[in-house]
């Protein structure tokens, strides 16, 4: 198990909204909410290290939210350059551990997360929550010091995944 006070939250909402076919799908309300801002309610009590959000420019107000903002100025490289920008991030500032979530999935919640960190098992751990079919994005450990670990991006996202390395 990882303490949540051991992890930075990296969240991801720098995506183009392609399949979605409007400039930025975390903007639409959804239940009374922008889509985007579902998920920093849900985690809001979670008590993280830091939180950090990669976006490219999306409207919401992360930063009153505490989350501190890191920019993607090239989202069309795909998740995997907002994957490397947060865990750079989060590796500068000294992170032992991070969980990377999606900012488009309104209905996670905070003890799908606490499961994840209690399934961390060793320093080491990777730990992917998936629909079973389409894990995504490729977990990978931050332990190896590669920062493109997470090649394999195409597939629909819709996964959360958590990563802890002594050394990174």
């Amino acid at each position: 198990m990882i303490a949540a006070e051991d992890v930075v939250l990296i969240l991801l909402a720098a995506g183009r909204s392609q399949r979605f076919g409007i400039p930025n799908k975390l903007e639409v309300p959804f239940l009374n909410k922008p889509v985007g801002l579902h998920v920093v309610t849900a985690f809001e009590a979670i008590p993280f290290r830091d939180r950090l959000v990669v976006t490219d420019g999306c409207t919401l107000d992360f930063a009153s939210h505490g989350y501190a903002v890191v920019h993607n100025d090239d989202p069309a490289a795909g998740m995997a350059q907002s994957v490397k920008l947060g865990v750079q991030r989060a590796k500068d500032d000294g992170a032992q551990a991070v969980l990377i979530a999606l900012a488009d999935m309104p209905r996670v919640t905070a003890a799908h997360v606490y499961r994840m960190l209690d399934a961390a098992d060793s320093a080491d751990a990777v730990v992917a929550s998936s629909d079973g079919v389409k894990p995504s994005p490729s977990p990978c450990s931050p332990a190896t010091g590669s920062t493109s670990c997470c090649r394999s991006t195409a597939m629909r996202a819709r996964a959360i995944w958590c990563a802890r390395g002594g050394t990174w």
